[in-house]
Formats: structure tokens, sequence, C-alpha cells
């Protein structure tokens, strides 16, 4: 019975300090900028917004939707800087003027609360043409289709200029840090603020 008792409370210990080791295994790692590339993060341009004592500030895209990073070359700076970094880039303030709801230092931002204006590749508009099956144009169509639309895409963009914003809200409403990492996202519109979150500690968990 002792003998038996003494290896549920062994395997026990093991699964304690199992879980510990995978809960805090990345609290005191560094992170290059290599390692986003391989959880999928597609780095495109870099912010303007000058970070006190970030190597990096770029945004990017991840599954669909827009994310940024500020990276640190310690953890102590990604915990203090870049916490206020990643405050001010995701404040949002009450409308008191015009249609302005983001802080006075959000870089990117996205309008919002209109249907038009969710971040949803749904709301594209749609051109449609009506070809002569039997003209030359047809047959190139029919072959040249994907840049057909793609240009489409920018002669109808997702949010016309007519279309009124009601709410011009920062574009990254929530972020996590990761040991000297800040990773900022956008909202789906499908989301809320917890659903976001879930989002980035999924993506931050992929870090090798």
């Amino acid at each position: 019975m002792r003998k038996f008792l003494f290896l549920i409370n062994f395997v026990s210990l093991l699964v304690f300090i199992g879980c510990s080791q995978a809960e805090f295994k990345d609290l005191n790692k560094i992170y290059s900028m290599e390692d986003l590339a391989v959880i999928g993060i597609k780095i495109k341009k870099d912010f303007q917004t000058e970070f006190p004592e970030a190597t990096h500030a770029k945004w990017g895209f991840l599954k669909g939707r827009e994310v940024a990073v500020f990276r640190y070359p310690t953890i102590e700076l990604a915990n203090t800087l870049g916490k206020t970094a990643g405050e001010e880039q995701t404040e949002e303030i009450e409308v008191v003027e015009k249609n302005i709801a983001h802080g006075p230092k959000v870089e990117k931002t996205e309008c919002r609360g209109h249907k038009a204006n969710k971040p949803n590749s749904s709301d594209v508009y749609k051109l449609n043409i009506k070809l002569n099956s039997n003209s030359q144009f047809s047959n190139i169509f029919i072959i040249n289709k994907a840049k057909l639309f793609e240009d489409q895409m920018n002669l109808f963009p997702l949010k016309p200029s007519w279309m009124e914003c009601v709410r011009r809200a920062p574009m990254y409403t929530e972020f996590i840090i990761i040991g000297n990492l800040v990773i900022l996202s956008e909202p789906l519109a499908t989301e809320d603020s917890e659903g976001t979150l879930a989002f980035l500690q999924e993506t931050a968990d992929k870090l090798p």
C-alpha cells in the first residue's frame, strides 16, 4: 500500500514539474525575428513611430488578420517600455471630436462601427462582367481570371471613399508580452476581446 501511494505521489510530482516547465519555459527566452517566421507571421513593413530601445517594430499578417511585433533586446525592456508601447498603440477613447476613437500615439487605425467597416473579406464589392463566349476577350478572361480579380480589388477597395467612417479606432485592440516580444493583433469581426487575447496566446504558445 505504501509503495502504491509513493508511486502515485511520484507520478504527481513529475506531472507538476512538467506542467510548471511548460508554463514558464519561455519567460526567460530571447526570441529572434526568425522565430516569428517559423510560426507563420508574414512581416510586411516597419512602423513609422519610433519606439525607444526597440530593435524592431514591424507589422504583418497571420491567419487572415493584421498583427504587429515590437522586439526588445531584453525581457525587462519588453515588460516596461514594451508594455507602454502596447498600451499606447491599442488605446481606444470615447469619441469627443468627429469620429476619433483612438489615443494620440496610435499609428495604425481602422474604421469600425459600421457593417461595411468590419475587417472581413466578404465585404469586397464585386464587379459583374458579361462576356461574349465567342469573343477573344472571353478566352483571355478565362486564362487570366485570377489576375483580373486582383485588379478588381484595387479598383473597388474594401471601404469605398463614400462610405462614412463611424468610428476610427486603433487597428490593434489587444497585445501580449512573451519573453522580449510584444505581439499585437487586430480583432476579427466575429470575436470579442477574449477571443483576440486567446488568438494571441495561441500564437505565443507556438513560438519555438
